[in-house]
């Protein structure tokens, strides 16, 4: 993995948190008409400190949203630049995901996917993830926070 950092978001991130998004879904968005805005609600988001951004050197490659939501930490969003996929950032701030929520205290963790995206459910379970329901072209999946 190339030498990232993730630390919290600030506003001055928003555009660029906005392109991450934007290039990461990019090949999904003409493909999956059902792919919910991604991208939306950033701002709010950063504001409530709901976001990281993995950074390498002074540029921002990927982003994590989420946070504790009823007792269960959500993972929102990832999204990792194309030039950064298959790197290891996806996976740092998924790890980095589950450290925050064991410092939250919360024991279990949600997420959910597209079933197109198969390569991101195989990352999934490959970080200790396991499908826990289908909902249409939902998967969603769930971890502990110990394992």
């Amino acid at each position: 993995m190339a030498d990232i950092s993730i630390r919290n978001a600030d506003p001055a991130d928003v555009s660029r948190v906005r392109d991450v998004i934007r290039l990461a879904y990019a090949n999904w968005a003409d493909r999956l008409p059902d792919l919910p805005d991604v991208s939306g609600g950033v701002e709010d988001e950063i504001a409530a400190g709901r976001v990281w951004v993995a950074t390498e050197g002074r540029g921002i490659v990927g982003c994590l949203i989420g946070g504790v939501d009823d007792g269960v930490w959500h993972v929102a969003n990832v999204a990792v630049a194309p030039d950064h996929v298959s790197k290891g950032c996806g996976s740092a701030l998924m790890q980095h995901a589950v450290e925050l929520a064991r410092r939250a205290g919360v024991g279990q963790m949600a997420l959910a996917t597209h079933v197109d995206m198969a390569r991101n459910v195989v990352m999934y379970e490959r970080l200790g993830w396991e499908v826990s329901n289908r909902d249409g072209n939902r998967i969603m999946m769930h971890r502990d926070t110990d394992a």
